[in-house]
């Protein structure tokens, strides 16, 4: 009896052993987090190690961590340098400039929203609403087809013409007055 009760003592640690190298071996859990300016930040699940936090210094025991500009953090510790939010949440964005590490609300206060309007050629402020097509961003207001000047619905369809917009119905005409698409 007692040389049973000790070969599954023995099974036992052999199989939390082999639970222990196969998660060693492989990440379960990836989020990506997107970034401006440094690569890719992740969170990661490993076992315990001897990292060190950017953030408190302090040495990561714990499970789940985050790897960003090059430093490992535990989650609470990465976390917006003005308004203290974590950034190691999901679909969080990590915006480092300067040495600071911003959220997108942050970000977009301090250094605003590089360019203009493809459309209008006017300012677009850090909080408006915008459109993106390919390299060209656009005042929601400025995205219309430039033939008729209707706005846009979703699921419309359209050709970018230069910085012009031009919906389905009116691209052969626009073609004949101003020329190839190409």
């Amino acid at each position: 009896m007692g040389f049973l009760s000790l070969e599954v003592r023995i099974s036992n640690v052999l199989l939390n052993y082999f639970r222990t190298i196969f998660n060693m071996a492989s990440t379960i859990e990836r989020k990506t987090l997107e970034t401006n300016e440094e690569p890719v930040d992740e969170v990661l699940q490993m076992p315990p190690s001897l990292l060190t936090c950017g953030g408190c210094q302090q040495s990561i025991g714990d499970r789940f961590f985050l790897k960003a500009i090059e430093q490992y953090w535990h989650e609470d510790c990465l976390s917006c340098d003005l308004c203290g939010c974590r950034l190691g949440e999901v679909g969080r964005r990590l915006y480092y400039k300067l040495g600071r590490k911003l959220c997108r609300r942050d970000y977009l206060r301090l250094f605003g929203q590089d360019g203009l309007c493809a459309s209008c050629e006017k300012r677009i402020r850090a909080f408006e609403m915008t459109m993106r097509v390919r390299d060209k961003v656009y005042h929601l207001e400025c995205f219309k087809c430039a033939a008729c000047q209707k706005h846009f619905c979703v699921g419309d369809r359209y050709l970018l013409i230069n910085s012009d917009i031009v919906c389905e119905q009116d691209i052969f005409e626009w073609t004949k007055m101003n020329g190839s698409i190409v």
